[in-house]
């Protein structure tokens, strides 16, 4: 069990580590076309309540329920997708709704999961010279969250019954999938820091969570409905204030030139060839209007002869 949760830790770190690398940073993407801010870091720390769903229970009542918490870092990579790793100390405890039976079971185990968040709503940034917008934080996101996990528990279930009288079976350590989902909202504090607060539902693979398998029992299931705190260390203080330039007069045709057609001229411009270099004295075609190219002498340079005078014969 110790050699396992060291595992389960390492696998956290070196997560942790991997995200860490990355910083904040603007970033484009085509998909979703617009820009956005990739990152940063950002840690997890959680607590609250469990819910168990198994043989000893009866649909979602109140009569599963215990505590748990959980520790871990999410990264967004694109816009509206975040990705992270946690790990959960969970515990579980029920008494069984049916009387005759008088049956109750104890268990705690460790969860690793790797998940994603699909928010619904989230920041979009705009940077074309004409339309200079910079979304605020947007004060409340709902997301969706999936994921993929292993829980390794062990519980002990106690039956108290008259035929059977006080007997106790203790599980091994168990190792099983879990298979995430639930929903959440996330509620901005302050730059660097938000509170979310989710519920999410595995689904596993074993039926031995409560210890106990009863004919046409189905795999046993859990829950948790947590309240976390997300800290973000590498993220900005404060908003920075976007400062521009006073716009340039415009005499042209009225409209607004988005970023993608100002992109469109600029990279016509840059396909363009060059034009040739016509050095100054000369006409359009390149030649040189203060000289004739055959070296004759223009009517400004030509010399006026003097007039050459008769001889005349005598009579």
């Amino acid at each position: 069990m110790k050699k396992l949760l060291v595992v389960l830790s390492l696998f956290l770190i070196t997560a942790t580590v991997s995200f860490g690398q990355f910083k904040r940073q603007r970033e484009y993407s085509g998909f979703f076309d617009t820009y956005y801010y990739r990152g940063p870091l950002t840690f997890t720390l959680g607590a609250g309540m469990t819910t168990y769903r198994g043989d000893l229970t009866e649909g979602f009542g109140t009569n599963g329920l215990s505590f748990g918490m959980s520790v871990g870092a999410n990264y967004k990579l694109w816009p509206h997708l975040v990705f992270g790793a946690e790990l959960s100390y969970l515990n579980f405890q029920s008494n069984d709704f049916k009387p005759e039976r008088n049956a109750s079971f104890v268990a705690h185990g460790y969860e690793l999961q790797a998940y994603g968040r699909l928010y619904l709503i989230d920041e979009i940034v705009r940077i074309a010279p004409d339309r200079k917008k910079e979304s605020h934080y947007t004060f409340c996101k709902p997301y969706i969250h999936l994921g993929v996990g292993a829980m390794m528990f062990n519980s002990t279930t106690t039956i108290n019954n008259a035929a059977v009288s006080n007997v106790e079976l203790k599980s091994p350590s168990t190792i099983a999938l879990a298979i995430p989902a639930g929903f959440g909202l996330q509620f901005t504090i302050t730059q660097r820091s938000s509170l979310c607060v989710e519920y999410v539902y595995r689904f596993t693979t074993t039926d031995y969570l409560d210890n106990l398998t009863y004919s046409g029992s189905r795999n046993d299931g859990y829950g948790t409905f947590q309240c976390k705190f997300q800290f973000a260390p590498s993220a900005p203080k404060r908003k920075k204030k976007l400062s521009l330039p006073p716009p340039a007069q415009y005499d042209g045709p009225k409209g607004t030139d988005t970023w993608k057609t100002k992109k469109k001229e600029e990279q016509q411009n840059n396909a363009r060839p060059q034009e040739e270099y016509v050095p100054e004295n000369t006409d359009g075609d390149g030649e040189n209007t203060d000289e004739n190219i055959d070296g004759e002498q223009t009517e400004e340079e030509q010399v006026p002869e003097e007039p050459v005078e008769e001889e005349v014969a005598p009579e």
